[in-house]
């Protein structure tokens, strides 16, 4: 970052602990709760957002997994819209890379009048109370992975150059892990598919290959319910098909016979 900024001692060990919970964290959800909980500690903020991008044919962006401190979900959907409508909005996720920014740096004052800076301001920033904000765009090869939104009223400053500096040298870590994540997605989405391909081959319906696909992960039926949203009346009909089209008795002769039927594949 720009400004000459000069990083304190507590800001840098802010900074390797932030990089060790964002690695460190099991779960993407708990690390997002956690990222802006210790992230408060040295860019202070009133209101802040970590979500997901999810793009859809077009380029429509879609807002998913949202963790917010002291936003009304409304808030989100607004910002949701305007990230696909509104100029300014789109400036920086339009670059398409990873990189922090702040509110005060992308409008010019040429632009303090426009359409787009007028609709930002009375659609969001002014019912909002939100004065100032800064934020983080991931993205991996051009792709959006999510981003990082802190809001400032006017009884807080705008952000420092410390402050964006904190921002950016956090801002790959997070890049790193969301494309981790993403990868992993992809990997075990392509083998759930594989694996539901091969038992609507043995003549399940796709519904009914879920349900085979999750006892062999041992899901007990209350367990395949709540996965699937299906009441446990459903779950059991259901098993009850699978069992009769494969000529089976149990959940056990039912792996068994699905195990033989893939050796038998290979």
């Amino acid at each position: 970052m720009e400004g000459g900024s000069m990083l304190t001692n507590s800001e840098w060990l802010g900074i390797n602990e932030l990089s060790l919970l964002i690695h460190g964290t099991d779960t993407i959800r708990d690390m997002q709760r956690y990222f802006l909980e210790a992230l408060r500690n040295i860019v202070p903020f009133e209101r802040a957002a970590f979500f997901l991008f999810h793009e859809e044919t077009g380029g429509l962006l879609v807002l998913q997994s949202p963790f917010c401190i002291h936003m009304n979900p409304e808030i989100v959907k607004a910002y949701g819209r305007l990230i696909n409508t509104n100029g300014i909005c789109r400036r920086v996720i339009s670059l398409r890379r990873t990189m922090a920014y702040r509110s005060s740096d992308l409008v010019t004052p040429d632009e303090e009048v426009t359409d787009s800076v007028t609709e930002v301001r009375k659609s969001f920033l002014l019912p909002n109370e939100v004065s100032f904000y800064s934020g983080i765009v991931l993205a991996d090869d051009r792709k959006l992975l999510g981003e990082v939104v802190l809001y400032r009223t006017d009884r807080q400053r705008d952000f420092t150059d410390n402050e964006m500096e904190i921002l950016d040298r956090l801002k790959d870590h997070l890049a790193i892990r969301l494309r981790r994540e993403r990868k992993e997605c992809q990997v075990q989405q392509h083998e759930k598919d594989q694996e539901e391909s091969q038992l609507i081959a043995m003549g399940l319906t796709p519904r009914e290959s879920e349900i085979a696909s999750l006892v062999m992960k041992q899901y007990s039926t209350e367990d395949i319910s709540r996965h699937l949203v299906i009441s446990q009346c459903t779950t059991k009909k259901h098993l009850h098909n699978i069992f009769a089209k494969l000529g089976v008795s149990s959940r056990l002769q039912l792996m068994e016979a699905i195990r033989t039927w893939e050796r038998a594949r290979e």
